[in-house]
C-alpha cells in the first residue's frame, strides 16, 4: 500500500510569447497580422468596413514577416487610392459587398441573411486556419445542433431570448446513450454559434449590437476527479483482458498516452534509447498536428517498455505491419471498439468502473507517488506546462525531488512485473 500525502502547490501557468510577438509586429502599424488556429490572418478597416482575410500562411516567424509586408503595402495603396480590393481578395466573400467603380458598400439587412447561408459561408473562411480536430468537431456542431434549429432563421431573429430556447433545447436532448447532454458538451456548441452571430453582426456592421450570449446561464460543468487504478486493482483487471490487448494496455499504463497517440504509434518511431510520439489517429484518420505545443515528445524506453514492446513484435511480427499495436484483423486500432473490449472487462473483473482514460490518470498518479518530479510527468504527458498536474494530480505528489523516472520504473517493476514467466503469457 502506498501513503498518499496530500499537497497544495501553486498553479504556475508559463505565459505564452504569441500576443508578445504579435503586438510587437504590428506595434506603430495601421491593420494587423494575427494568428487563428496556427494560419495568419490580416485584419484592416476599408470603407467604414472591418476586412478580416485568412492568408493561408502557417503562423512562423519568416510569414509573419511576410504577410506584414503585404499588408504594409495594402494600407499604402489605400492611402494613395489605387487599392483593387478584388484583385487583391479575388476569393472573398466581401468581394460582392464592395463595388469598384465608386467603392462604395452595399447595405445588407439582417432580415434578408439567413443562418444557413452566412454560416455556410463563414465555415468556408474558417476552415483555412483550423486544424484537423477543430474542422472534425466544429462541422459536427454545425450539422447536428446549429443548422436544424436555426437554419430558416434570419440574423433579425437573434436575440436573448432565442439563445435561451436553444439552450433549454440543447438541455432536453439526449447523446447517443440515451443520456442529457452533459454541461461541458453544451459549452463546446455554443463556441461555434457565439462565433458565427457575432461575426456577422461584426462584418455587415448591424447597427444596435449587443451580446445575446452575456446573461445566458449555462449548466456548470463538474470537475472531473481522476480516479487512479491501485496496484492491486490492475492487476485484477489484467487478469480479465484479452491475450492480444493486455500488452496494449500494459504500455498504456507504464507511459500515460493519449489513446489517439497509441493507435498511430509506429514501429518506426522506436530507436534504442526513445519513442517518439509524433502521430494521433482520429476517426481511423492519422494527422501530424497534435493536441498540444507539447504533445510532439520523446519518452525514454525503460527495460519495463522495451519489455513489453518485445511482447507485442512477437505477437504481430506474422502481421508485417508499421503500426505497434493492431486489432484482431491485423489493422490499426479502432478507438470506439477498444471502448467497448474496455467496458466489457470491466464488467467482467467486478471492479469500480473506470472510463479507459483513467489508465492515463493511473500511469500519472503511481508515477507522482513514486516519487517523480511534476516536470517529468508533465513532460511525458505531453502538457505544455506542470499547471495541470499540479491541478489534477496534486494529491499523489509525496516531494519534488526525482527527475529522471527511475523511481517511478522501480515501482512499477516491482509491483507488476512480478517475475519473467508470467511476461512470457503475453
Amino acid at each position: 500500500m502506498i501513503t498518499q500525502k496530500v499537497i497544495e502547490f501553486p498553479d504556475n501557468r508559463v505565459q505564452t510569447k504569441k500576443v508578445r510577438r504579435q503586438k510587437q509586429l504590428n506595434k506603430g502599424k495601421k491593420g494587423r497580422v494575427y494568428n487563428r488556429g496556427d494560419k495568419l490572418w490580416v485584419d484592416f478597416h476599408y470603407l467604414n468596413e472591418r476586412i478580416r482575410e485568412p492568408s493561408g500562411l502557417k503562423d512562423t516567424h519568416l510569414n509573419r514577416i511576410k504577410l506584414r509586408q503585404q499588408l504594409d503595402l495594402i494600407m499604402a495603396e489605400i492611402e494613395n487610392d489605387v487599392f483593387d480590393f478584388g484583385k487583391r481578395f479575388p476569393h472573398s466573400k466581401k468581394k460582392k459587398l464592395i463595388t469598384n467603380v465608386g467603392e462604395s458598400i452595399s447595405c445588407v439587412d439582417s432580415k434578408d441573411v439567413l443562418f444557413r447561408d452566412y454560416a455556410a459561408k463563414w465555415w468556408n473562411d474558417m476552415t483555412p486556419g483550423m486544424t484537423s480536430g477543430q474542422i472534425r468537431d466544429y462541422d459536427s456542431i454545425i450539422r447536428v445542433h446549429h443548422i436544424p434549429y436555426f437554419a430558416k432563421r434570419s440574423f433579425n431573429d437573434f436575440n436573448p431570448v432565442l439563445i435561451k430556447k436553444f439552450l433549454g433545447h440543447l438541455q432536453s436532448k439526449k447523446n447517443q446513450f440515451n443520456k442529457p447532454l452533459s454541461a461541458k458538451r453544451i459549452h463546446n456548441i455554443l463556441i461555434p454559434l457565439r462565433a458565427i452571430v457575432q461575426d456577422a453582426f461584426i462584418e455587415y456592421d448591424w447597427t444596435g449590437f449587443v451580446d445575446i450570449f452575456e446573461r445566458l446561464k449555462l449548466p456548470k460543468v463538474k470537475k472531473y476527479r481522476v480516479s487512479p487504478f491501485n496496484y492491486k486493482e490492475w492487476e485484477t483487471l489484467m487478469e480479465f483482458m484479452p491475450k492480444w490487448y493486455k500488452p496494449y494496455f500494459e504500455f498504456f499504463v507504464q507511459t500515460g498516452l493519449r489513446p489517439s497517440e497509441q493507435v498511430a504509434l509506429k514501429w518506426s518511431a522506436i530507436d534504442d534509447e526513445y519513442i517518439h510520439i509524433e502521430l494521433s489517429r482520429v476517426r481511423n484518420q492519422e494527422k501530424d498536428d497534435l493536441k498540444t505545443a507539447g504533445s510532439n515528445r520523446s519518452i525514454s524506453l525503460t527495460a519495463t517498455l522495451l519489455q513489453t514492446l518485445k511482447a507485442q513484435k512477437e505477437l504481430t511480427k506474422h502481421l508485417g505491419s508499421p503500426y505497434v499495436f493492431l486489432n484482431t484483423q491485423g489493422r490499426p486500432i479502432l478507438q470506439d471498439k477498444l471502448r467497448e473490449l474496455w467496458i466489457r472487462t470491466m464488467q467482467k473483473s467486478k471492479l469500480q468502473h473506470r472510463r479507459m482514460y483513467d489508465t492515463r490518470h493511473t500511469f500519472a498518479s503511481w508515477a507522482l507517488a513514486a516519487g517523480e518530479s511534476p516536470e517529468w510527468v508533465a513532460r511525458t504527458l505531453g502538457h505544455v506546462d506542470t499547471s495541470m498536474v499540479y491541478k489534477t494530480y496534486g494529491r499523489y505528489i509525496p516531494n519534488l525531488k526525482r527527475k529522471d523516472g527511475s523511481a517511478f520504473e522501480k515501482q512499477f517493476t516491482n509491483e507488476i512485473i512480478k517475475d519473467n514467466s508470467k511476461q512470457a503469457q503475453f
